[in-house]
C-alpha cells in the first residue's frame, strides 16, 4: 500500500526546482519523469533571457559602441577623401555612415532582445532531439519529455552566463566582454598588423576560444548528469555525444564569427574605397 501512495504523492519537477539545476542537478534529475514538466520552467527561462536582453539595450552601451564606430569611420573617410571629393559629396558620405549606424542599432537591438530567447528555445529543442535520436540508436526507449526537461533546466546555466556578461558590460562600460577566453586574442593584435588575412585568423581563433567557457562546460556537465541519472545515456555514450555537441557548437560559432568579421571588413573596404 505504501508504494502506490508514494507514487501518488510524489511531486514532479517544476519552477521551484530551478535553483537545484545549478546547485544540486543530481538530486533534481533523480525526480524527473517522462511527463511534460518543462513548460513553466521553459517560459521562465525565455522570460529571464528576454529581460537580460532588454536591460542590455536600455543601459545604452549598444548605442554608445555603434556611435563610436560611426565616428571612427567618418574620421577615416575625412582623412582619406577630404581633398579628393567635393564638400557636398563628403557630407553625403557622412550621412550614409550615420544612417548605417542607426540601422545597425536597430538590428543589434532586435538581435539582443529577440535572438537570445530564440537561441535558448532552439538549443533546448535541437539538443533534446539529437539526444533522442542517439538514445534510440542505443536500443533504449527514448523519453522525449525527460530529455527536454534536462535541456531546459540546463539552459539556466547559459542564462547565468548572459547575466554575468551583462554585469561585466555595466561594470566596464563596454560591450567587449566575455566569460570565455576570447579576449586573449587581443594579445595577438599589434598596431598596423591587422591585414584582412590576420583579421580572419583572429576571428577564427576567437570563435574556437568560446569553447573554453566555464558556463558552456558547466552546461554540458549538467546535461551529462541528467542523462546518467535518468539512465537515458550513461558512461562513455553520454560523454561522447555531449563532447561532440560541444565541439559542434564551437564550430558553428567560429564559422559565424569569421563570416561576420569578413563581411564587416569587406564593407569597410568598400566604404573607404
Amino acid at each position: 500500500m505504501s508504494q502506490p501512495l508514494e507514487a501518488v504523492t510524489r511531486r514532479t519537477v517544476g519552477i521551484r526546482d530551478i535553483p537545484a539545476a545549478i546547485f544540486a542537478p543530481r538530486r533534481l534529475f533523480a525526480r524527473v519523469e517522462d511527463v511534460a514538466a518543462w513548460g513553466w520552467p521553459l517560459l521562465i527561462l525565455l522570460t529571464f533571457v528576454t529581460l537580460i536582453g532588454y536591460a542590455t539595450v536600455e543601459c545604452g552601451l549598444i548605442d554608445q559602441e555603434i556611435n563610436r564606430r560611426v565616428r571612427e569611420r567618418i574620421k577615416q573617410i575625412d582623412s582619406a577623401q577630404r581633398d579628393v571629393v567635393e564638400r557636398s559629396a563628403l557630407r553625403d558620405l557622412y550621412e550614409q555612415e550615420i544612417k548605417m549606424g542607426e540601422f545597425q542599432k536597430l538590428l543589434t537591438r532586435i538581435r539582443v532582445i529577440a535572438a537570445e530567447p530564440a537561441k535558448a528555445l532552439a538549443a533546448a529543442l535541437l539538443i533534446a532531439a539529437v539526444l533522442y535520436g542517439v538514445v534510440a540508436l542505443t536500443g533504449r526507449k527514448p523519453e522525449w519529455h525527460t530529455l527536454l526537461t534536462i535541456c531546459v533546466f540546463a539552459g539556466f546555466i547559459d542564462a547565468l552566463r548572459l547575466l554575468l556578461t551583462l554585469v561585466l558590460m555595466l561594470s566596464y562600460g563596454t560591450l567587449e566582454v566575455s566569460t570565455s577566453l576570447t579576449l586573449l586574442t587581443r594579445l595577438f593584435v599589434e598596431e598596423g598588423s591587422l591585414t584582412p588575412e590576420n583579421v580572419t585568423n583572429l576571428a577564427a581563433l576567437s570563435g574556437l576560444l568560446t569553447a573554453l567557457d566555464p558556463f558552456r562546460i558547466w552546461y554540458w556537465l549538467v546535461v551529462i548528469v541528467g542523462l546518467s541519472v535518468t539512465r537515458q545515456l550513461r558512461g562513455w555514450r553520454a560523454w561522447g555525444i555531449c563532447i561532440l555537441c560541444w565541439l559542434s557548437g564551437t564550430g558553428g560559432r567560429t564559422a559565424l564569427t569569421v563570416v561576420s568579421v569578413t563581411g564587416m571588413a569587406s564593407g569597410g573596404g568598400a566604404t573607404n574605397g
